[in-house]
């Protein structure tokens, strides 16, 4: 098993966090040691060979294409690797897939996206991926699809951007009346437009929070 660490550019900050490189993994123990996939992350993920499937509690099973973005997960979840698997996952933040791609968040939970029905352009960047002769070219491919998906206008929901990035400064340590009033929204809309962006309750993403603070 290999596991490299890629930084992304810097103009890609705060959307995308990390760049991981698997190589030959055999088991979902391997996964596990990584502490990926974990409560209330969003991941972009290239198979480059192998398999990848996933089985969240009380949820459906599913096993991810070529290109896909995953998440967040709110339950313990079992993963199965159809190996060796060599695959590239893109660690976001919790409103990068709604301000990069368009995409709402609610359906995915616990679940995936195909990314090459979102944009047809995930098609070519999975080809290329599996192509690249090493991480350098890994990550200038990456580097390259993201850039050009960095958000040019104010989207009507930066709000929450904004809730989620204070919620984190303040280790989840926020009641949600506090957040409506400190944002001048309502709850019912404040809980609405969090789920579509991140996939969460506000709640939920509290209590995520403050486990991680003693992970």
């Amino acid at each position: 098993m290999n596991t490299y660490i890629l930084q992304p550019k810097a103009v890609l900050q705060p959307f995308v966090q990390q760049y991981i490189v698997l190589q030959n993994i055999t088991s979902p123990a391997e996964i596990a040691r990584k502490k990926l996939f974990t409560l209330g992350k969003q991941y972009l993920v290239f198979i480059r060979q192998g398999g990848l499937a996933f089985k969240p509690y009380e949820h459906a099973a599913f096993a991810l294409p070529e290109a896909s973005v995953t998440g967040p997960f709110t339950c313990a979840v079992d993963a199965s690797v159809t190996g060796p698997l060599d695959a590239v996952i893109v660690q976001l933040n919790a409103y990068a897939s709604h301000r990069l791609m368009g995409i709402s968040m609610e359906s995915v939970t616990n679940y995936f996206r195909d990314l090459t029905k979102v944009n047809a352009c995930w098609k070519e960047t999975a080809q290329q991926l599996k192509a690249a002769p090493g991480e350098k070219a890994i990550q200038e491919i990456l580097d390259g699809a993201l850039e050009n998906l960095l958000p040019t206008q104010t989207s009507a929901l930066r709000q929450i951007d904004e809730m989620v990035d204070y919620l984190a400064e303040q280790k989840g340590k926020v009641q949600l009346l506090e957040l409506a009033l400190r944002f001048k929204t309502s709850r019912h809309t404040l809980e609405r437009q969090f789920m579509e962006v991140t996939g969460l309750t506000p709640q939920l993403f509290n209590r995520i929070l403050r486990r991680q603070r003693y992970a």
